[in-house]
């Protein structure tokens, strides 16, 4: 037999290796991203992604994730639109102006693509977004103006084992960075001295928000915020793709000198941020807007004993105390989210003592509140504690109505 002679089968194949599939581009929206060897617009359209602010990065964000076939997006922001946001956001029209930023980059996000599902939530993503989300999200995108809610976020990410993208920018100047508990210094490890000082101004001696902070805008331009959004934007696809990235380091861009550098950050062993829930028990029964803080404590209980307790993330503000007697107010809400004008005694002008706590023992007055009266939001996870013991509760039976896409 002549050893050069190829079976039919191996012809077949041959030929099979040898053919070249011609895109669809004329029905196809994505078909041109075929052509790159590694992508997989399966993947993208099953992903879920969560963007967390819609100013002017968040615009270049969503409108990439947008083009690029994304199958969900979730968007957090708390601001309106404003005539001076018009100049750098692609996604906002003159008609906008005061309208929620988180629900105008969704609308144009569903008409730039109509495959595109979106979730939008108005609101400040401190407050809004349970720890249950991050569990649910195959990439978090931060495109933030302020050290507490990229803070929140890093916190976020950490506790459920996710990473997330970080964008940064004021003039021409800009960075891009991933940060991937365990891999690589965290956001936390990238602040100093300084940074902790401007965010307790926010805060007076008793922890509670000023009223009246001064709070500069920070001055940009639409190049770099298209440039360091796309930044964002590529390395999310390298994660949804499995790709490698590089936790931990920021990828500078500074356009007045057209220099563009890696930094690599220096890992804290002591960071706060650095801590794990793990692992998290799903709870289908319970939810935040029906399961009271008693039922919440009933459950710990069962799983962990009697002598269980219900820990808190945040300080809760029970009551402020006036100093001269007067009748006590109760407010039950997180420190975080009560003016330092609250604490003043509507009776005498007095400043009164406030009252806090983050751990429910069972005895407290308010046990019939349902967790969000006291400020937990849908699908968090709470902490049951019996000595040195903790275990994680997800309030599960959110899930469909934090996830209901449009």
């Amino acid at each position: 037999m002549d050893s050069t002679a190829i079976s039919a089968s191996e012809q077949e194949a041959t030929q099979a290796e040898s053919l070249i599939i011609v895109p669809d581009t004329e029905h196809d929206r994505y078909a041109t991203f075929g052509f790159i060897s590694w992508w997989d617009q399966e993947k993208l359209r099953r992903a879920t992604v969560l963007v967390a602010g819609a100013g002017a990065l968040g615009n270049e964000v969503i409108k990439n994730l947008a083009l690029l076939g994304v199958g969900r997006l979730l968007i957090v922001d708390f601001d309106t639109i404003e005539s001076a946001n018009l100049s750098r956001s692609v996604l906002f029209r003159e008609g906008d102006q005061g309208r929620k930023k988180a629900q105008v980059a969704a609308e144009a996000a569903r008409q730039m693509n109509p495959d595109l599902q979106v979730r939008w939530i108005h609101g400040d993503l401190t407050q809004k977004l349970g720890l249950g989300v991050f569990r649910r999200v195959e990439a978090v995108i931060g495109c933030l103006d302020n050290r507490e809610a990229r803070l929140f976020i890093n916190r976020a990410c950490w506790k459920v084992g996710h990473p997330w993208v970080d964008g940064a920018m004021q003039e021409m100047l800009g960075e891009a960075r991933v940060f991937w508990p365990g891999r690589g210094a965290c956001y936390e490890c990238t602040l100093g001295p300084a940074d902790y000082q401007a965010m307790n101004l926010r805060y007076s001696c008793s922890a509670l928000p000023r009223d009246l902070v001064m709070e500069g805008k920070i001055p940009t331009t639409p190049t770099v915020a298209a440039i360091i959004g796309g930044l964002q934007t590529q390395e999310a696809l390298k994660l949804l793709h499995g790709m490698e990235v590089r936790p931990g380091t920021g990828l500078v861009f500074n356009g007045l000198t057209n220099d563009v550098y890696n930094i690599t950050y220096p890992v804290k062993a002591d960071c706060l941020s650095h801590q794990r829930y793990t692992p998290i028990e799903e709870c289908p029964d319970l939810s935040a807007a029906k399961t009271t803080i008693g039922d919440m404590l009933d459950c710990v209980r069962q799983r962990m004993g009697k002598d269980a307790v219900l820990e808190l993330d945040f300080e809760l503000l029970e009551m402020f105390e006036c100093v001269h007697g007067h009748p006590p107010t109760q407010v039950l809400q997180p420190v975080e989210r009560v003016k330092e004008s609250a604490a003043v005694c509507p009776i005498c002008g007095s400043s009164r003592w406030p009252h806090q706590t983050h751990v429910i023992q069972g005895t407290e007055s308010f046990l019939r509140k349902t967790l969000a009266e006291i400020g937990i939001p849908s699908l968090h996870v709470l902490i049951g504690r019996s000595g040195d013991t903790r275990r994680y509760f997800e309030l599960t039976g959110d899930e469909g109505t934090v996830f209901h896409f449009s």
